[in-house]
C-alpha cells in the first residue's frame, strides 16, 4: 500500500488526541486526590467540632441541674429532701 500524506497525519492527529487524554486523567487524578484530601479534613473538623457540641451540651446540662438543685434546697428551707428544719 503507498503511503498517503493523510495517512501519518491521522497518526498524528490520533497520538495527540491520546496524549490530550492521557493528560486529562492526570489532571483528574490529581483533582481527585486533592477532593479526597479535602473531604477527611472536611470529616475531621465536623468530628471535632461535634465532639466539642457534645461537651457543652454535658457541662450545660450539669450546670442547670446543680442551679435546680440549689433552688430546691432553697425552697425547702436549706433542705434538699424536702423537710424542712425550723
Amino acid at each position: 500500500m503507498s503511503e498517503y500524506g493523510f495517512v501519518e497525519l491521522s497518526k498524528q492527529l490520533g497520538a495527540s488526541l491520546i496524549r490530550g487524554a492521557e493528560d486529562n486523567v492526570a489532571e483528574a487524578t490529581k483533582l481527585l486526590d486533592d477532593v479526597r484530601t479535602l473531604v477527611e479534613e472536611i470529616q475531621k473538623h465536623v468530628t471535632e467540632q461535634a465532639k466539642a457540641l457534645d461537651d457543652a451540651t454535658a457541662r450545660t446540662k450539669a450546670y442547670g441541674e446543680k442551679v435546680l438543685d440549689a433552688h430546691k434546697e432553697y425552697i425547702n428551707g436549706g433542705s434538699a429532701n424536702g423537710s424542712a428544719q425550723n
